[in-house]
């Protein structure tokens, strides 16, 4: 029995499945099916209950599962307890971000904390906010950056950085700022999917304005706010993004931004993690090295 063995016992426990552990892992399903089998013969006993596609832990091997995480918890903090003097600092990092953490804060802040720990690897999935707090409850990634709140009952939030929520419009379509969004019912309006957070936030502002989108000529929804940037680029309609996401195009003179006098409430970034999992001290100084890194962020210091 070793380390890498439990780890990948470990990971076919929370995924119950051979092939999406294996895929996790970045190894082979034959690789992790020999791993698992050398455990049951060093134990003697059976780990898994084969359920079709799926498998679940038998009695021994939900005892042997709640050992297997308090080893390799140990190993994480050991490791990281002796970094000072090993110059040692090991550990993935699974990050599920929203679209405007994805594009531009995980990055900034994953690059520099790597400058600090270059033993550190990181694993980054881009989805909507809902579908990264599915993917934290589901142990599909161990961190979450979002722009609203899902599940608050089971997954627990630290705020990361405020941010306002803007108007965009084709260079061509000159405001006078700030502008009332009842000025703007006649416009095209492109937003965001349901399940975005900043699509969520908008519409939470609004209804405290007593403001319906509905009120709104929303003419298309996209999954992903550069493709609404472009088609608002080229004349298609207006929209309400993230500041954050707006300022490249606004300094390329490809856009105009207003603020919206409906919209003076900020929106939140958040980390997002399982309260039911202990993050390993890796994590959790990422956490506070990436709260501490939020004036040094590139719009901050324009």
């Amino acid at each position: 029995m070793d380390f890498h063995q439990l780890l990948v016992f470990t990971k076919v426990a929370e995924k119950q499945s051979f092939s999406r552990a294996a895929e996790d892992l970045f190894l082979s399903q034959s690789t992790v099916s020999t791993h698992i089998g050398s455990l049951e013969k060093h134990f003697g006993q059976k780990l898994f209950d084969r359920l079709g596609r799926e498998v679940a832990l038998t009695p021994f091997g939900e005892k042997l599962h709640y050992w297997a995480q308090e080893i390799l918890k140990l190993q994480d903090m050991a490791i990281w307890d002796l970094k000072e003097w090993t110059g040692k600092a090991e550990g993935n990092i699974s990050i599920g971000a929203g679209t405007v953490p994805a594009q531009f804060i995980a990055p900034f802040l994953m690059s520099r904390y790597l400058l600090k720990y270059p033993g550190i690897t990181f694993t980054l999935t881009q989805n909507s906010s809902e579908a990264v707090a599915d993917s934290l409850l589901k142990s599909e990634t161990d961190l979450g950056m979002l722009g609203e709140k899902y599940y608050s009952d089971r997954i627990d939030y630290i705020p990361l950085l405020d941010e306002n929520l803007v108007l965009i419009t084709p260079p061509k379509v000159i405001l006078r700022s700030p502008v009332s969004i009842y000025y703007l019912l006649e416009h095209n309006f492109i937003f965001r999917k349901p399940g975005s957070g900043t699509q969520a936030v908008l519409e939470k502002i609004l209804r405290k304005q007593n403001m319906s989108l509905n009120k709104l000529k929303v003419i298309a929804y996209f999954d992903n706010v550069q493709s609404i940037k472009q088609a608002v680029k080229e004349n298609m309609g207006l929209s309400i993004v993230s500041e954050i996401a707006a300022l490249d195009y606004k300094e390329s003179g490809f856009l105009n931004v207003y603020k919206l006098v409906e919209l003076k409430e900020k929106r939140t970034f958040y980390f997002g993690y399982h309260k039911k999992k202990s993050l390993p001290p890796y994590i959790s100084e990422f956490i506070t090295f990436g709260k501490n890194m939020v004036p040094f962020l590139p719009w901050k210091r324009t």
